[in-house]
């Protein structure tokens, strides 16, 4: 694993970056080297995009969820995550370094476009009105970039956010303009909490203020794929949530809500059950708001293989995965939730020692076909990531009402999303704040599960990870029993619910001294 810092990150952000989490491009152009031309800044947008389909697959979104509660390891299991599986992970984790590494790669390409377009726009320079118009166009993607990759890390790497405490919690290393530098004294150490969000917010007006697709997508390419108005307002309503700005969060969700361009897929007829499997096999819906672009040639990590094994055309009875779902998670849909058979596929399993069972193979990445023309084997089981979808929103809605004190508006969103995933569902008007909680958390949970939500909710609501010791069947999982595997319950308050900042990172930055986060 190679290891970088953040300003190590900035000299490779201009490479085009691997979809293997193990592999850093060396190839950077010289810092003086800012963009000059309309063709410059199209051709970098290529490259700020190329980012994301790392960034929205693989281990950068399974990693979080494999460290909490919906997946046991198998007998046998490669060991693929298996540090924040057992809850053992320190600095010098692989997993956590890339995360890092990579978003601050993202970051330091977003601020080598912002960078480009600032000295573009205050100083002499001779593009028309209309191209400085596409120039801000272009740089609210970068704004947009930057919001997104600061709101993920912290949401990994800083504790949960608490206005009361936010001066003093220890937020981020804020890197705002593309100055690589082999000088450690200029590296920034972490902000507060508070300052970390508040560029986040800030970055994300920016976006807000500057966004508009219609000066730079052309005809022929798919709007889906691209950043857009709504996407930017996504973005805030989730960033809001998680600063508990619960206003700022109604706002945003149910503008998007009401605007009626995502509609909800209904559950309630024949056709909305063929559609809503084709979201996940065939990458098809009305509820995608932002899908990240793939082809053969240009794929992201396959995810579904860490649920499904090494694909085996010649026999795929004999595929062997990873993870497999709890039992405490496929008992969570109700058996009218179509869910149920759309983000689990029935299986028998045989394992390592011989023992064999009929189980549920979690199924959300089944591999979309017209990804499957590339030879390498994983990428059967690569789909499109799908960031931004609008039954999110539904849940920011509710929770962020509920957190208004408003349970009357908080369970309309909440049985709007419920009434469109289970047949016959019968509307629940709460009246307790405890009661509609936990059935709000249960229903983010069947929604989101599998998508790099969960380790970030649970740190939101205050709670911990709880197993629950409840596997498929005892005979296929590693150590059933162990307080490391099935039975690992640990409180909202043990130290690994926030990650350590990588070694290699407190090693290059001497501003870091004294900020590691407790416990490591």
């Amino acid at each position: 694993m190679k290891k970088l810092n953040i300003f190590a990150a900035s000299l490779i952000a201009l490479g085009l970056f691997s979809c293997d989490m193990d592999k850093y491009p060396y190839d950077a152009l010289e810092e003086s080297t800012y963009m000059t031309t309309m063709n410059d800044f199209a051709n970098a947008r290529v490259g700020l995009y190329s980012y994301y389909r790392s960034l929205t697959t693989g281990g950068y979104i399974l990693t979080p969820e494999i460290q909490a509660d919906d997946f046991n390891a198998v007998s046998g299991f490669s060991n693929i995550y298996g540090n924040s599986y057992r809850w053992d992970f320190q600095s010098t984790d692989g997993n956590i370094e890339a995360i890092w590494s990579a978003y601050y790669a993202h970051i330091a390409r977003a601020n080598y476009y912002i960078d480009s377009y600032t000295k573009i726009v205050e100083g002499e320079n001779t593009f028309t009105e209309e191209e400085i118009a596409t120039l801000g166009a272009y740089v609210a993607e970068a704004y947009f970039t930057r919001a997104n990759a600061y709101l993920t890390l912290a949401g990994y790497f800083c504790k949960g956010y608490d206005d009361a405490t936010a001066e003093t919690d220890l937020g981020l290393p804020l890197q705002l303009t593309y100055a690589p530098s082999s000088d450690a004294s200029t590296y920034p150490g972490r902000s507060s909490l508070k300052a970390t969000y508040a560029q986040i917010m800030s970055d994300i007006a920016e976006a807000e203020r500057l966004i508009n697709p219609n000066l730079i997508l052309s005809k022929d390419q798919k709007a889906l794929n691209y950043i857009s108005a709504d996407v930017v307002t996504a973005l805030k309503a989730r960033a809001a949530l998680q600063m508990k700005d619960y206003a700022t969060a109604v706002t945003a969700s149910t503008s998007l809500i009401a605007s009626g361009n995502y509609p909800l897929i209904d559950a309630n007829t024949q056709e909305g059950v063929n559609a809503f499997y084709d979201l996940w096999e065939f990458d098809e819906g009305t509820e995608v708001m932002w899908q990240i672009y793939l082809s053969p040639d240009e794929l992201g990590s396959a995810t579904g293989t860490t649920f499904w094994g090494q694909y085996k055309e010649s026999d795929p009875s004999q595929q062997v995965m990873d993870y497999i779902p709890s039992q405490n998670l496929v008992d969570l849909y109700d058996v009218n939730d179509i869910r149920l058979y759309t983000f689990f596929a029935p299986f028998t399993l045989t394992v390592a020692t011989g023992a064999q069972g009929n189980i549920y193979v979690f199924n959300k990445y089944p591999g979309n076909p017209e990804l499957n023309a590339s030879l390498n084997v994983d990428d059967h089981y690569t789909n499109y990531p799908k960031p931004f979808r609008i039954s999110e929103q539904y849940l920011i809605a509710a929770e962020a009402y509920a957190g208004s004190k408003n349970l009357g508006k908080a369970s309309e969103y909440l049985n709007a999303l419920k009434s469109k995933r289970i047949l016959g569902y019968q509307a629940n008007n709460y009246s307790d704040e405890v009661t509609f909680m936990s059935a709000l958390q249960d229903e983010r949970h069947r929604e989101l599960v599998g998508e790099g939500f969960r380790l970030v909710d649970l740190k939101r609501w205050g709670l911990g990870v709880n197993r629950g010791n409840a596997p498929q069947n005892a005979n296929l999982v590693l150590f059933p029993g162990a307080e490391t595997t099935t039975a690992l319950n640990k409180a909202a308050n043990d130290f690994r619910m926030v990650w350590p900042i990588p070694k290699s990172e407190m090693d290059a930055n001497p501003q870091l001294k004294g900020q590691q986060n407790p416990g490591y």
